[in-house]
């Protein structure tokens, strides 16, 4: 019985931090208080009563519109809503329960958001990049891989990559082609990670968005100066490579000895 009801207890858990996650997703870009005022649409900005705010019932409920003037609402809140439904009971079942699993559950809800405030807003919120710097440091002083050292190579390795593309870009195109969001983020995958990760996180993060803007281009009839959301490849290609998947591994273990 408490095999079943573990992952249930999760995914209700999960699903609620999935409607805050919204918040956090839809306020932070803007500067918003993630806490005040209570929720409202965006469109009219009528408040949301609480039965307006079930996480995904009320989308169905209510058709995916608001209740007050029709307007309809974006697909992203049912999705992150779903995705923390299904976040937390993966943590719970593959890590179980303990610090390790909340500091993945932490970070992959950080990435998470990253996700789809830089795909939405094309910005990455300095509370959640260099927020996340602190406490993956932090952590480090109580783990192996990365210890402390690794963690402070990790991200002053990707800072200087980073920025030495940042620098490059600005200097050739005569504009820039990464944001310092960008930037800031690669700092918290590297201290997260460690340098060898972090390098194949950045690699798996240009072949998704070499792969999405071939995409574009071609099915979309985008140019090639269309701004992609590398954050959002990033913070995808961070939250594969925090799940340790045994295919990532095995796939980099066989071209290269360094194995993340």
């Amino acid at each position: 019985m408490e095999t079943v009801a573990l992952p249930l207890v999760a995914a209700f858990l999960g699903l609620v931090l999935g409607s805050f996650f919204n918040v956090v997703i839809h306020r932070l870009p803007k500067q918003e208080s993630v806490v005040l005022p209570r929720s409202h649409c965006p469109r009219c900005l009528t408040p949301i009563h609480w039965y307006d705010n079930l996480p995904l019932l009320s989308y169905l409920f209510l058709g995916g519109r608001c209740r007050s003037c029709k307007a309809p609402i974006s697909l992203r809140y049912p999705l992150v809503e779903a995705l923390g439904a299904l976040l937390l009971p993966y943590v719970v079942l593959r890590f179980g329960i303990g610090w390790d699993a909340l500091r993945i559950f932490l970070f992959a809800s950080t990435f998470l958001i990253l996700f789809f405030t830089d795909l939405e807003s094309r910005i990455l919120p300095d509370e959640l990049t260099l927020g996340g710097v602190l406490l993956a440091f932090g952590c480090s002083f109580f783990l192996d891989d990365p210890n402390w050292k690794g963690s402070l190579f990790g991200a002053t390795l990707g800072f200087l990559i980073l920025w030495g593309a940042y620098l490059f870009h600005l200097k050739w195109k005569k504009k820039e082609g990464l944001g310092w969001g960008d930037i800031k983020l690669i700092l918290l995958i590297g201290a997260l990670f460690g340098p060898f990760r972090m390098l194949w996180i950045l690699i798996t993060a240009s072949l998704i968005g070499l792969i999405v803007g071939l995409g574009v281009i071609v099915l979309f009839k985008r140019g090639r100066d269309y701004e992609l959301p590398f954050g959002s490849f990033l913070a995808l290609a961070s939250i594969l490579f925090l799940f340790r998947f045994s295919w990532l591994e095995h796939f980099f273990s066989k071209w290269t000895n360094l194995a993340p």
